[in-house]
């Protein structure tokens, strides 16, 4: 999946004169509002009361929820490769999510080919998101992973030095072509 948070802050500029999407996002950021959620030291409730109460807001808390759940993009050569390639081969596959219960909740509703994936760390549930150390190493833990019998796929750069630092291997994901080559490279050496 992509996501851009920019989704919602223009949906909620749109209804919200006095919320420009660049202050939302300069707050968001500022306060590391995602991040906070993602690891639970923050609701999604308490975003929404922290948001209306600095911008003002007058639109509910039920339709701020869906724009701030409707941030994601189906990445279509990913989802090909996952049913075509992945889920008939030896491989084990997890998730390892910065993501808390709404937005998860919205995945697994609206990209239900996701739920292929049965092992799953979420940050929210961990309390932690990537790229702190605990989520790598709670995965490593309850798994049973050898690191250097795994590969790390992301798409942030600070996520995969630090998945390389619990010695698992990785890619950096910046174009499918590119990542099918790097996905050649490591399954080619078994």
């Amino acid at each position: 999946m992509f996501f851009d948070y920019d989704r919602f802050f223009d949906g909620l500029s749109a209804l919200e004169e006095n919320a420009d999407k660049d202050k939302l996002r300069k707050f968001f950021s500022d306060n590391d509002i995602d991040l906070k959620i993602g690891s639970c030291k923050l609701t999604i409730k308490d975003a929404y009361e922290l948001l209306k109460k600095k911008f003002n807001l007058k639109t509910g808390y039920r339709k701020f929820l869906f724009l701030y759940c409707d941030i994601f993009n189906e990445n279509t050569k990913m989802k090909d490769f996952l049913e075509n390639e992945m889920l008939n081969s030896n491989y084990n596959l997890y998730m390892l999510s910065n993501v808390d219960a709404s937005h998860i909740n919205f995945v697994n509703k609206n990209y239900p080919y996701v739920n292929h994936i049965k092992k799953r760390i979420l940050s929210y549930k961990i309390k932690a998101v990537k790229p702190d150390k605990k989520i790598y190493k709670h995965l490593i833990k309850k798994y049973k992973l050898e690191p250097k019998e795994s590969l790390f796929i992301d798409d942030l750069k600070a996520n995969i030095e630090e998945s390389r630092s619990h010695g698992l291997n990785a890619i950096h994901y910046t174009s499918h072509d590119k990542f099918l080559k790097d996905f050649k490279k490591y399954t080619d050496e078994k």
